[in-house]
């Protein structure tokens, strides 16, 4: 890495809070980036530049060679994983200043080592934040490249997950400083865990829940509410069924919407035929025609059934198209072209998840209004 300003104003302003002795951090090239004597910045440092250049592990200047421009003092070399990141100078007669220099030199080392590491952790959690938001939400992933990336990230995309999203209810959560509660809390409750990831997207937190957590992962999330609720956070959660793979995450993350906008404030609900039965009876019938009109416009008799018909099977194959189109007989190009037909009709794309979500509950309120003896019995979709 490279020594910043920032890095070394810090470092010098705890050091001298610690040894009461004016200091200087000088750079790679023995610019003196940071100093508690502020006129020096900016300046290059002769003893640290012979420092860096002659690979000294010391230099102490006195008194007679003031005369140069350089301030009598000590000056020694900063090393993080071997690597030479900078000078650290302590002002003063050297006999006076000299002890101090190997303790601020290794004080020095490990916060910069420290910083180091609080750098790569938190680029780490970014680039895991940022796969997991592509996992989830690129119209088009190259799944191929996706697991490749994953496995850089230590994920492992093909293992079977179970998708979890909480949502605000209360005031806190629906601004900036209920989100960054929700990090700070989803931080602490994954310390320590590789594969049950999460992240916070649109004021929402969603895990990906794998391995042991799978057996536990509705009480896993509703303790979650329930420390949520401690720190002032009115959350409700979803969580979907298990998934089948990396592109079958898509779905699970639908589900979880669905059965999140269902849950009381401060419960957990679980997606399954007996939780969307119950979701379906919560809505009121007036919504579930205004999303009918909303979603599927007005179209010939023949065309609208085609179409609701590869829409049932792309769900029952849990958006597996070839495996859809096989069950429709026809082939997998002539699938994705009705698909296709179907976001042109509608407004509304199956590969995201927000749009599939809503067009599966659509497609159930058709069945249901066409059938409303058996819509408890069996969703449109055969699940």
């Amino acid at each position: 890495m490279f020594l910043t300003p920032s890095d070394g104003d810090r470092i010098a302003r705890e050091l001298k809070a610690t040894i009461g002795r004016d200091v200087n951090i000088m750079d790679r090239t023995g610019v003196i980036i940071a100093s508690t004597d502020p006129k020096r910045v900016g300046r290059l440092h002769e003893a640290a530049r012979r420092v860096i250049a002659e690979g000294l592990p010391a230099l102490e200047v006195d008194a007679a060679d003031e005369a140069a421009g350089i301030q009598e003092g000590v000056n020694l070399p900063i090393h993080v994983n071997g690597v030479c990141e900078g000078v650290i100078g302590i002002t003063g007669p050297a006999e006076s200043v000299r002890d101090f220099g190997t303790v601020a030199k290794k004080m020095a080392e490990i916060l910069l080592t420290t910083m180091v590491r609080q750098e790569q952790r938190a680029m780490m959690r970014q680039a895991r934040n940022l796969f997991i938001e592509s996992w989830l939400f690129d119209r088009e992933p190259d799944w191929q490249a996706m697991a490749l990336r994953g496995s850089l990230l230590e994920i492992d995309v093909e293992l079977p997950r179970r998708v979890a999203v909480l949502e605000g209810g209360g005031a806190l959560g629906a601004d900036e400083l209920g989100s960054s509660r929700m990090l700070q809390l989803l931080e602490a409750r994954l310390a320590g865990s590789r594969q049950t990831l999460g992240t916070v997207v649109n004021r929402r937190i969603l895990l990906l829940l794998a391995g042991p957590g799978l057996e536990r992962a509705a009480a896993l999330v509703q303790d979650l509410c329930r420390e949520a609720a401690a720190a002032g956070l009115v959350l409700r959660g979803g969580l979907s069924t298990v998934s089948r793979g990396a592109e079958d995450l898509r779905r699970c993350y639908a589900e979880a919407r669905i059965a999140a906008r269902a849950a009381a404030e401060g419960t957990v609900r679980e997606y399954g035929s007996g939780a969307l039965d119950r979701i379906l009876q919560a809505i009121d019938p007036s919504v579930k025609r205004d999303v009918l009109r909303a979603v599927f416009p007005p179209l010939p008799a023949r065309e609208a059934e085609e179409l609701r018909e590869c829409l049932a099977l792309y769900f029952r194959c849990d958006g597996r198209v070839e495996e859809a189109a096989a069950r429709a007989c026809i082939h997998k190009n002539t699938f994705r072209y009705r698909m296709e037909k179907l976001r042109r009709a509608t407004g509304y794309d199956l590969r995201r998840p927000r749009d599939a979500a809503l067009l599966y509950l659509a497609l159930q309120f058709q069945e249901e209004q066409e059938n409303p003896a058996k819509h408890l019995d069996k969703d449109p979709a055969g699940k």
